[in-house]
C-alpha cells in the first residue's frame, strides 16, 4: 500500500493515498451522520435482508483486493497484466468524484438516509437534487470510488473482480430497496422509477 514504485510519479502515489483517506473518512462520517438512537416514538420497518452488510463487506474486500493484486505475493504473470498507466489519473478523478457524489447524495437526503433498509411513517420521497434523475446516487458513488480505487492501481485483473462483486452486491440491495420503497410509497415510486436511473444517467 505504501510502494510509490506502483505508480508513475510521486506526486499521483501522495494524490491517490490523500484520495483514499478522504474515502474512509467519508464513509466514517456518514456513518456517525445517520447514527440515531431509537426514541420508541417511531415505528421503523426493517426490510434489510443482510444487504447492509453485504455492501460493508463488498467495500473492503474491494479495496483490499485492489492492493492484493498488486502485491509481491501474487505471481508476476498476473501481477503485471496492468492498464496503461495514464489510467492511474483517470482513477484519482473517479475516485474523488465518487466521494462527491455519495456525500451529496446523503446530505440531500438529510435524516432520511439509513445505512439499512428501512421506513417510517414519516418518510417522505425524495425526488430533487441528485435524485431528479437517479434513484441511488449514493451507490453510484460508492462504486465510481472503488472503480476509481482499482483503477488507480491498473491491475486488469482485480479490476475485473472489483467491477463484478460490486455489480452484484449494489444490485442485490437496490432490488431489496426498491422493493421496500413500491411498499410503502406505491404509486408515487412506480411513477419515480418511469423518468428516472437506478444508478447512471442513460445507461442503467
Amino acid at each position: 500500500m505504501g510502494d510509490p514504485s506502483k505508480f508513475s510519479d510521486l506526486g499521483l502515489f501522495y494524490v491517490f493515498h490523500s484520495a483514499l483517506l478522504l474515502m474512509i473518512m467519508a464513509e466514517l462520517f456518514i456513518n456517525l451522520y445517520t447514527y440515531q438512537k431509537s426514541t420508541g416514538k417511531e415505528k421503523i420497518n426493517k426490510k434489510d435482508k443482510g444487504t447492509k452488510w453485504m455492501l460493508m463487506f463488498n467495500f473492503y474486500i474491494c479495496i483490499y483486493i485492489s492492493f492484493y493484486m498488486v502485491g509481491n505475493n501474487i505471481p508476476a504473470g498476473f501481477r503485471n497484466l496492468k492498464l496503461p498507466a495514464i489510467f492511474s489519473y483517470f482513477g484519482v478523478v473517479l475516485l474523488l468524484a465518487g466521494i462527491v457524489i455519495r456525500l451529496w447524495a446523503v446530505l440531500t437526503l438529510k435524516r432520511a438516509f439509513t445505512l439499512s433498509v428501512q421506513t417510517a411513517a414519516t418518510q417522505h420521497l425524495i425526488t430533487t437534487g441528485i435524485y431528479r434523475n437517479v434513484r441511488n446516487p449514493a451507490y453510484t458513488g460508492s462504486i465510481c470510488s472503488l472503480l476509481g480505487t482499482v483503477i488507480c492501481l491498473r491491475n486488469v485483473i482485480a479490476l475485473f473482480i472489483v467491477l463484478v462483486l460490486s455489480l452484484v452486491c449494489y444490485s442485490a440491495r437496490i432490488y431489496v430497496e426498491e422493493k421496500a420503497l413500491i411498499e410503502h410509497f406505491g404509486e408515487e415510486f412506480i411513477d419515480y422509477e418511469k423518468h428516472t436511473y437506478r444508478l447512471l444517467p442513460f445507461v442503467w
